[in-house]
C-alpha cells in the first residue's frame, strides 16, 4: 500500500477508525525500515466529523456535489455586479442544494453505521457554504481528504450573497449623493479620520479571524481527545464483556468441579468402606481356616 492508497483508505473509513487504523500503518512502515512512509503516514490529521461527511459526498455524491460548486462562479457573477434579482434566485438555490446534500451525507452516514446529529450537518452546511465562497476550499472539499470544519464569514466578492443582494437593492433605492462645495479632495482630517477607523476595523476583524482559527483549532482537538477517549473507553468495555465471560465460564466450571470432588470423595468413602469389611471377612475366614 502506498501513501495515496492509505490516505483513501483513512479518509474513506469512520472518523472513529482513523487513529487506530494510521498509527498501525506507521508501526508496519517502521519495521519493515520505511522511515519515509512511516513518517508521511504519521503526519495525516483525522478529520472533524463535519469534515468527514463533506469527504463522503466527494467520493460517493461527486456528480451532485460538483453542481453544486458550480453555482460559485454565478454568485460571484451576481456579486460583482450587484444583480438583487439574480443573487436572490441564486441564493434560493443554493440553500436547497447545501441542505439536499446535508441530508444526503447524513443518509449515507447512516448506512456505514455512524450517527449523525442536526449541529453535526449544520457544520457540513458550514463547509459546502465556504467552498462556495472559496475556490481553495472547494478544492479541498474535492479531494476527498478535507480534515477541518470551516465556516466563511470573509468580506468583498465572496461575502454572504444575501447581503449582497440587499447592498445591491439599497444602491437602487438610494438618492443621488447630494452635491457640496467641498473641494474634490475633502476635509484631510476627516479623511485621515474615515482612514484610521478603517485600519480599526481591519485589525479587529483580523484579531477576530485569529481567534476563531484557534478556538477552531482548540475545538478540533478535543474533538479528536473525546474521539480517542471514546474508542478506549469501547475498547475497555468490550475487555471487560470478555473477562466478565470468562469469569462466568470459570466459575461454572468451578462448581462442575466442586461437584465432581464431592462425588469423587463419596466413592472414595464408599470404596474404603467396601475395602474394610472385605479385609474384615478375609481375616475372619483365614483365622477359621488355621484353627482346623
Amino acid at each position: 500500500m502506498d501513501l495515496d492508497e492509505l490516505a483513501d483508505a483513512l479518509y474513506s473509513a469512520p472518523p472513529g477508525e482513523f487513529v487506530a487504523t494510521r498509527d498501525d500503518a506507521v508501526r508496519a512502515a517502521r519495521e519493515r525500515g520505511d522511515k519515509e512512509f512511516a513518517t508521511a503516514a504519521g503526519k495525516l490529521r483525522r478529520p472533524t466529523r463535519a469534515a468527514w461527511l463533506a469527504n463522503l459526498l466527494a467520493r460517493h455524491r461527486r456528480e451532485q456535489l460538483d453542481g453544486l460548486l458550480a453555482l460559485a462562479t454565478n454568485l460571484a457573477d451576481a456579486q460583482r455586479t450587484l444583480d438583487g434579482a439574480a443573487l436572490r434566485a441564486l441564493s434560493s438555490q443554493r440553500r436547497k442544494l447545501v441542505a439536499g446534500m446535508a441530508r444526503e451525507a447524513g443518509r449515507l452516514a447512516r448506512e456505514a453505521h455512524e450517527p449523525v446529529t442536526e449541529p453535526l450537518l449544520r457544520e457540513l452546511g458550514d463547509i459546502l457554504e465556504a467552498a462556495l465562497a472559496d475556490p481553495v476550499v472547494a478544492e479541498e472539499v474535492r479531494s476527498g481528504r478535507l480534515t477541518r470544519t470551516i465556516t466563511y464569514s470573509g468580506f468583498g466578492p465572496d461575502s454572504d450573497p444575501e447581503a449582497a443582494a440587499q447592498r445591491a437593492a439599497e444602491k437602487a433605492a438610494a438618492p443621488p449623493p447630494a452635491e457640496t462645495d467641498e473641494p474634490d479632495g475633502g476635509d484631510p482630517s476627516e479623511a485621515a479620520r474615515r482612514e484610521r477607523e478603517r485600519e480599526e476595523r481591519r485589525r479587529d476583524l483580523a484579531d477576530a479571524e485569529a481567534m476563531e482559527a484557534t478556538a477552531r483549532e482548540r475545538r478540533d482537538e478535543a474533538e479528536a481527545g473525546h474521539e480517542r477517549a471514546a474508542q478506549e473507553h469501547e475498547q475497555a468495555r468490550e475487555r471487560v464483556a470478555t473477562l466478565t465471560a470468562e469469569l462466568d465460564a470459570a466459575q461454572r466450571h468451578e462448581r462442575t468441579a466442586a461437584a465432581d470432588s464431592r462425588e469423587a470423595a463419596a466413592a472414595a468413602r464408599a470404596a474404603a468402606r467396601e475395602a474394610g469389611t472385605a479385609a474384615t471377612r478375609t481375616a475372619r475366614a483365614r483365622a477359621r481356616v488355621e484353627d482346623e
